[in-house]
């Protein structure tokens, strides 16, 4: 059974996205981190691509998105500031 595309928790060296990825089509982590390595040096457009996935992508097993893990980091806009700054 082919697994949903999510970034691993178990499996990642940055964020997750090449283990989530090699584990949904089947493949070696390693294979696909290289691929994505070599890519990233020949066809640039894999770096935006890897960050958006970062970003939609969720955490396995109904985990965070990057872009909720960034809203966690900075802050979420849940300081109670309404944004008057005099």
């Amino acid at each position: 059974m082919k697994q949903p595309l999510t970034r691993s928790a178990s499996d990642k060296f940055i964020a997750g996205v090449c283990g989530g990825v090699a584990r949904s089509l089947g493949i070696d982590s390693g294979l696909v981190r290289i691929i994505t390595v070599v890519l990233a040096f020949f066809w640039g457009l894999i770096v935006p691509v890897y960050l958006a996935l970062w970003l939609v992508l969720p955490l396995e097993e109904g985990g965070s998105t990057g872009f909720e893990d960034l809203k966690k980091m900075f802050g979420g806009g849940n300081s109670g500031n309404t944004g008057d700054y005099r």
